[in-house]
């Protein structure tokens, strides 16, 4: 019996852990719940799973993360930011496998993170890590490229001059998976792709100009591993989320089977190069490299406000890219001096984000 540690079990992503949980209690256990504010949700899930500690981050503190995964098996981590970092990084000390959805931990420590590996193992939550560590299952053969696959988002198709004038509800028109505004924005902006490669280089162990992104707007291959031989491995499933669970969770041994794809009904699967002239947050994942590592959590915490900003009719659509890179380089001389660290992460992280704050706002000269 695998005891399981769910933190941000109230979002989209800790919904369908418990799920996959409810799926498999002969194999697996709720040891913890931990919500961020969602008080009447947490409160039904604990009913239900009767974990050996619950909390909400909104009146304990972030603190509350790593007393919730203290004696568990494997945390499934998908809490929003940096807020759930140390707590990662105390399971990979402390021999707790990481099942990981979040993308903010790697993309603003993956040095931190890969040089705890050892004593605990790091899955995956997404479709498109999911897909490439499937792919890479027992293959020997040189990686030569890691094709990352993307949705498009709602936007693909529409012309780049419409885009100035695209509101948050269309945003959060995903045509293929059903997320949170968070991830649906960054879908939309294909900034998901941006922080994607970086996770996908410390994951994987790749250089950044070895993975391509590929649009593939059907969302059934989820992606693919080029070998040096010139053979291509993918993985093909329907838009599931509760599939990649499952397997951080419990490999091929699980209950749950996601829909089979329908290949009488599927009649084309298309691929198309990624337009970073129209979508420039996709390039940010490749032009972050030229920069020192605390400027990726500037990256990250400058989109999250750009979100943030966006959702409440703030910001354009078309305006991400420049904001970002502008608290990039505005950080850049004093990210090149100080050291990577946890402290210096929260430190930089909170100080992109009022800093890109004023940016929109204007209050800057």
């Amino acid at each position: 019996m695998k005891k399981v540690a769910v933190l941000g079990s109230t979002g989209s992503i800790g919904t369908q852990t418990l799920d996959i949980i409810e799926q498999n209690r002969d194999k697996l256990k709720v040891h913890s719940l931990v919500a961020y504010s969602n008080e009447k949700l947490l409160s039904r899930q604990v009913d239900c799973f009767a974990p050996h500690y619950s909390a909400l981050i909104s009146q304990k503190g972030k603190n509350c993360l790593i007393e919730a995964v203290e004696g568990a098996d494997v945390a499934v981590v998908a809490t929003s930011g940096i807020t759930a970092l140390e707590c990662v990084l105390f399971c990979l000390d402390n021999g707790i496998d990481v099942a990981i959805a979040n993308k903010e931990t790697l993309v603003c420590a993956g040095e931190l993170v890969m040089s705890k590996m050892g004593k605990a193992k790091l899955f995956p939550i997404d479709s498109e890590h999911c897909a490439i560590r499937e792919c890479l299952l027992g293959h020997n053969g040189r990686v030569n490229k890691i094709l990352l696959t993307a949705s498009g988002g709602p936007f693909w198709d529409i012309p780049s001059d419409s885009l100035a004038n695209v509101t948050a509800e269309q945003a959060l028109k995903h045509p293929n998976w059903n997320m949170g505004q968070k991830i649906t924005v960054d879908s939309a902006t294909m900034m998901n792709k941006s922080l994607e490669v970086v996770e996908a280089k410390f994951l994987f162990g790749i250089p950044a100009e070895q993975i391509q992104i590929v649009v593939h707007r059907q969302s059934v291959v989820h992606s693919m591993v080029e070998f040096a031989n010139g053979e291509v491995v993918a993985q093909l499933a329907t838009a599931d989320m509760r599939l990649p669970i499952q397997l951080a969770l419990l490999g091929e041994e699980g209950n749950f089977s996601c829909k089979s794809v329908d290949f009488a009904r599927l009649l084309t699967l298309t691929f198309e190069q990624c337009d970073f002239d129209k979508f420039p947050c996709a390039r940010l994942g490749y032009e972050i490299w030229n920069y020192p590592p605390l400027c990726r959590t500037v990256m990250n915490g400058a989109n999250d406000v750009c979100v943030e900003s966006f959702l409440r009719g703030k910001l354009s659509f078309d305006a991400f890219y420049n904001i970002i890179l502008t608290a990039v380089k505005h950080f850049e001389n004093e990210a090149r001096r100080a050291e990577l660290n946890v402290d210096n992460i929260c430190l930089f992280d909170r100080r992109a984000k009022e800093y890109t704050r004023k940016l929109i706002n204007g209050e800057l000269c």
